[in-house]
C-alpha cells in the first residue's frame, strides 16, 4: 500500500523561488530470509548457510508544471547488507545509487526522462519466473557467472526518450559517461574520460495479446584519451527473447549477449514455464546456460520456484542446482526462503 503525503517546499537561492505542492508517494519492500547451499563432487565451495535481507525505500511525486507539461520526479534508497559501489569499493551503508529522476510527458505517449537508474534497460527478460529472477538463485553459493544483464548503462546518468505504440514501448537511452552515477560532491564532476554510451528497447506484445517481447542493443566507447588500449575495445550488447501466457501456463526463452570492453565474450540463454495452481500459489521451472570465450567450461543451472501469495505478504521457495559453478569443474546445489513485505 501506498502512503501519500501532502508536501509544501519552498527554495530561495541567489534570486531563484522554487514553490510546489504536489502529492508525493512513499512506497517500498522489505525482503528477507534463509538461504543455504552444498558443494558437490569436486565442488570450488564447502557449502554456506545463514540469513539475508534487503529494504528498500521509492518516493515519487508528480503533477503538472506551471507551463502545462506533466511531469514525474523521485528517487530510492536501498540497504541490502553489503554491497560494492561504482568504484568497486565494499560497503556496508546506505545505497544511493538505487536512482533519482525527473520525466516530463512531452507528447501523447512520449517521455523525456532525465536521471540514472530508473528508465527501461537492457536488464530484462522475457522468460517467465516464478518469485526471484533465475540468475539471482543460480548465485548460490557465491559468483556462479549467471550474470544476464549486458553491461546495460542505466546505472549512470543519461537521458531517455520512450514513447508507446499499440505493439508496445520503444525508448532509446543515451549516457555521455558511462560510470558517472552522480557521485561527486554538490556542484563538483568526476572525469570519467568519455565513454559515451546508448542503448536502444522495445518492450510489448507485439497487438497479441498474452505475448510479451524484449528486444535490444546497447554500444559502450571506450575512449580513455588515447591511453594504451591492448586487448580493450568498444563493448556491445543484446537482449531478445519471448514469452507467451496461455492462461495459467506461461512458457518463453530469452538470449543475453555481451561483448565485453575487456575482449571477453559472455552469452546467456534461458527457459522458463511456469504455472498458477490458483489465485495464491505458483510454481516454476528454469534452466540456464551461460558461456564465457575465456573459460573452458560452461555454467549451467537448473532452477525450481514456488511462490505464496499472502497478500500483503509473498513467501518464495527456491531452489537451484549448478554445475561448473563459477566456471570452476564444480557442482553446487543450493536453496533459499524468502519473505517479501511491500508498503
Amino acid at each position: 500500500m501506498k502512503n501519500k503525503l501532502l508536501i509544501t517546499s519552498a527554495l530561495v537561492a541567489g534570486g531563484l523561488t522554487l514553490s510546489s505542492v504536489a502529492n508525493a508517494e512513499i512506497s517500498g519492500h522489505m525482503r528477507f530470509g534463509y538461504a543455504f547451499t552444498e558443494g558437490k563432487s569436486n565442488a570450488n565451495t564447502s557449502g554456506t548457510q545463514g540469513f539475508n535481507k534487503e529494504t528498500q525505500i521509492d518516493m515519487s511525486t508528480s503533477g503538472e508544471l506551471s507551463n502545462g507539461i506533466g511531469f514525474k520526479a523521485g528517487a530510492s534508497f536501498e540497504a541490502e547488507g553489503t554491497f560494492n559501489d561504482n568504484d568497486s569499493t565494499l560497503r556496508d551503508d546506505i545505497d544511493d545509487d538505487e536512482g533519482v529522476f525527473i520525466e516530463l510527458a512531452i507528447a501523447e505517449g512520449t517521455r523525456l526522462h532525465f536521471g540514472q537508474d530508473k528508465f527501461n534497460n537492457l536488464d530484462d527478460s522475457a522468460t517467465p519466473v516464478t518469485g526471484t529472477a533465475l540468475t539471482t538463485i543460480t548465485d548460490a553459493g557465491g559468483d556462479s557467472g549467471s550474470d544476464r544483464n549486458p553491461s546495460s548503462p542505466y546505472g549512470s546518468f543519461g537521458i531517455g526518450l520512450a514513447h508507446a505504440t499499440p505493439f508496445g514501448e520503444i525508448s532509446a537511452l543515451y549516457v555521455p559517461q558511462n560510470g558517472d552515477s552522480g557521485n561527486a560532491t554538490n556542484h563538483t564532476s568526476a572525469d570519467i574520460d568519455g565513454k559515451m554510451a546508448y542503448e536502444l528497447k522495445f518492450k510489448g506484445n507485439l497487438g497479441v495479446e498474452g505475448l510479451n517481447v524484449v528486444a535490444g542493443i546497447n554500444e559502450r566507447k571506450l575512449d580513455l584519451d588515447d591511453e594504451a588500449q591492448g586487448t580493450k575495445r568498444d563493448g556491445e550488447g543484446a537482449v531478445y527473447g519471448a514469452s507467451y501466457n496461455f492462461g495459467s501456463v506461461a512458457v518463453g526463452a530469452s538470449k543475453m549477449k555481451d561483448d565485453k570492453e575487456t575482449g571477453v565474450d559472455k552469452e546467456s540463454t534461458e527457459y522458463g514455464v511456469t504455472f498458477a495452481v490458483n489465485d495464491a500459489i505458483s510454481i516454476g521451472l528454469g534452466k540456464m546456460k551461460t558461456e564465457q570465450s575465456d573459460k573452458t567450461v560452461d555454467v549451467e543451472a537448473t532452477i525450481a520456484t514456488v511462490g505464496y501469495n499472502l497478500g500483503p505478504i509473498a513467501v518464495e521457495f527456491n531452489y537451484a542446482d549448478v554445475e561448473n559453478h563459477g566456471f570452476t569443474a564444480g557442482d553446487v546445489t543450493g536453496g533459499s526462503i524468502q519473505t517479501v513485505v511491500k508498503f
